[in-house]
């Protein structure tokens, strides 16, 4: 071979590359800073209790119902201090009960409470009699008038008579919910070669274990979420799925699931952040919305048009939008990186205080195998675990928000 005769000045292109020592950063860039933003906020409250079981159960319970409903076509025309009617739920009342039918328009001379003298259970039937004088004829009792089917009861107080034995028994049964775990693996093989290969980006080993602790923190994320709880026997045991936020408001009717479509406004807004889906009188005054962009700007127009943006703040190390809400509700919004395609304009709404994730043993929701290889192996395997679940104990401070044009 020919030898290469350089002369003149020698510059970088004249050099022979191979000998050239190249400037190649040490740091490795990855696309997303902050993977599972709901996961580190959930991690950081305080923990649901260690999970035991593959099932994981809690219970909750409520207040006494303070509402029902005239049935309809049981209407009751009266003019006197007495009225029969039917109503929804009768195991709401009681003989005693004091009850006002709140949609009745009533004169000087008529009242809309009466207390409860007769309760049969068969035919869902109260009988009551008005509270009340009327104002122009002293010690003449009001009377009611007529009593249209549809009116709402609001259940107000026991009212019992001085020398009389307790009252009937009105008590909640408590109510309980349950969830399963979610056990996810996320494994890596580094070979003995590969492992002693000298990398700008640090040694094989560690970085992989960096990338499938990302990647299986972004599976867990998917599962607070989206997932469904499930059980199936596969060939290796049972294969457990966990319920995520979506799939918990969406029961019983989608009761927490706002679907604006092409409504979508202050008033609209409004209504669903104080009246419903998301109830503000249950919870917390600070709430977290992860969203996507166009749902985002969608709040942030509002925002800024009616001088609610309140701040920005940092979370662990995810930036929030802080939104004054109605009744002084604190919502620190931002966009998740997961909430794209036909998420883009759909949300997740919570109050980190009514959630909590339970870990299962002792070992802590996240857990790092090292040097699991077979005995044969010519290199080194390890595997990041995730065992877990997640408890919701009221649905009510929470909201899934979607459009359903999108």
């Amino acid at each position: 071979m020919a030898a290469t005769v350089l002369t003149g000045t020698l510059g970088v292109e004249d050099v022979n590359s191979a000998k050239q020592v190249r400037d190649v950063s040490k740091r490795l860039h990855y696309k997303y800073m902050n993977l599972g933003p709901i996961t580190a906020l959930l991690m950081k409250m305080p923990k649901g209790e260690t999970a035991k079981a593959p099932k994981v159960e809690w219970l909750r319970s409520d207040k006494l119902p303070r509402w029902d409903a005239v049935v309809t076509g049981a209407a009751a025309t009266t003019g006197s201090n007495t009225a029969t009617i039917v109503v929804t739920n009768i195991s709401y009342f009681k003989l005693g009960d004091t009850v006002e039918i709140a949609d009745l328009s009533y004169s000087t001379t008529e009242t809309n409470v009466g207390v409860i003298t007769t309760h049969t259970t068969g035919t869902s039937t109260i009988a009551l009699t008005a509270v009340g004088w009327q104002s122009n004829l002293a010690a003449t009792a009001c009377t009611f008038p007529a009593i249209a089917a549809g009116m709402r009861i609001h259940i107000l107080t026991d009212s019992s008579e001085e020398y009389s034995q307790s009252p009937a028994m009105k008590v909640l049964q408590v109510e309980n919910e349950w969830n399963n775990i979610g056990f996810k693996r996320a494994p890596f093989i580094v070979g003995n070669i590969q492992m002693d290969q000298e990398n700008y980006s640090g040694p094989e080993r560690k970085q992989r274990k960096k990338e499938t602790h990302d990647d299986i923190r972004i599976q867990f994320e998917e599962d607070l979420f989206h997932g469904e709880r499930y059980h199936r026997d596969g060939t290796n045991g049972r294969q457990f799925f966990m319920r995520g936020f979506k799939r918990f408001l969406r029961q019983g009717g989608g009761v927490n699931v706002w679907q604006y479509g092409g409504n979508f406004n202050e008033a609209s807004l409004d209504e669903a952040l104080l009246k419903g889906p998301c109830q503000a009188a249950i919870g917390s005054q600070t709430r977290f919305w992860f969203m996507g962009n166009d749902l985002f700007l969608k709040v942030l127009a509002i925002g800024k048009a009616k001088e609610r943006i309140i701040g920005q703040q940092t979370i662990l190390g995810q930036n929030f939008t802080i939104y004054l809400a109605p009744g002084g509700i604190k919502i620190y919004m931002t966009v998740h990186h997961l909430m794209t395609d036909v998420y883009s304009g759909a949300g997740l709404l919570i109050d980190p205080t009514r959630a909590r994730i339970r870990p299962y043993g002792t070992q802590g929701v996240f857990r790092y195998l090292e040097g699991i290889q077979e005995n044969d192996r010519a290199g080194v395997k390890d595997e990041w675990q995730i065992i877990g679940s997640l408890e919701i104990d009221r649905i009510d401070p929470h909201m899934w928000v979607e459009d359903v044009a999108a």
